[in-house]
């Protein structure tokens, strides 16, 4: 039986990371999964399925980039939505201090 492969999401990533890069290898075996094909290379239906099943599991944006040697894609950068942060509200006479709690 083949591997099961998850698409990843936002929530798997640390609180730290703003995007993070899906390599083309785990792009095509998600595709190929999902729609039952035997895709070799990122070409233009995998990158507008990748995109939207992005959307679906909660990523802000992508970019696609091509390897720099052979052109071909060598992925795509996943980037992570502007997370909810805690702040501590400090009201002087004159002046309103936001400042992020340290997680």
């Amino acid at each position: 039986m083949a591997p099961s492969f998850k698409f990843p999401t936002p929530a798997s990533c640390k609180l730290k990371d703003n995007a993070v890069l899906c390599t083309s290898d785990r792009i095509l075996a998600l595709y190929n999964q999902a729609t039952g094909k035997e895709q070799k290379r990122i070409t233009q239906p995998v990158k507008t399925w990748f995109a939207a099943e992005a959307q679906n599991n909660g990523w802000a944006g992508g970019h696609f980039l091509p390897e720099v040697q052979s052109g071909h894609g060598a992925g795509c950068v996943l980037f992570v939505p502007p997370r909810e942060i805690n702040v501590s509200v400090n009201v002087t006479e004159k002046t309103l201090v936001l400042m992020a709690d340290e997680d």
